[in-house]
């Protein structure tokens, strides 16, 4: 696997493939039966834009329809900022930059290191394929605990473990 030019990920300082990392969806944040782990993944900000525009992109305009239509913000510093893109949220609004990157972007962020890194996922070629199953080996990000800025490193530091992460396709399979 390639490995993305000056994004780094330590867990327990050791370096970690960055095509083995992955994010808890459900129960993000909350409390873990297996053994947590202190990770650190380093992001140069030069990076992050090229890694997350689309999906960034994307929130920012759900946002402002949100903010339209129901004429109130879940965001107010993002509307009162006029949902600037994260070039300009690099230049002069890193506290809310690093607050959506932990509460809304982590699994977007993860997801494309892991491709950037050279992971394809495998494709289901019919309901319930569970060979299709994504059963590789890897550290997943149980909560990012902090974001910080840094000689231009964008830098997440929290906990999570090692495991086996096997998304089960046969939920609602039909007989």
């Amino acid at each position: 696997m390639a490995q993305v030019s000056g994004i780094r990920c330590e867990v327990g300082r050791q370096l970690h493939p960055l095509a083995f990392l992955g994010c808890r969806e459900l129960n993000y944040g909350q409390r873990s039966a297996l053994p947590l782990h202190p990770f650190r993944l380093s992001v140069p900000e030069t990076a992050l834009a090229g890694l997350l525009d689309a999906s960034f992109n994307s929130f920012l305009q759900t946002c402002r329809e949100d903010d339209l239509q129901y004429e109130e913000s879940d965001l107010p510093e993002l509307k009162e900022a006029c949902y600037p893109d994260i070039t300009a949220m690099l230049a002069g609004h890193r506290p809310l930059l690093a607050g959506m990157l932990v509460d809304f972007m982590i699994g977007d962020l993860l997801a494309a290191i892991g491709r950037a890194s050279g992971y394809r996922p495998p494709r289901a070629r019919h309901w319930g394929d569970v060979e299709a199953a994504d059963d590789r080996a890897y550290f997943t990000v149980n909560e990012v605990q902090q974001v910080s800025f840094d000689y231009g490193q964008v830098l997440f530091d929290g906990q999570g473990y090692y495991g086996v992460y096997v998304i089960w396709l046969t939920h609602g399979r039909r007989a």
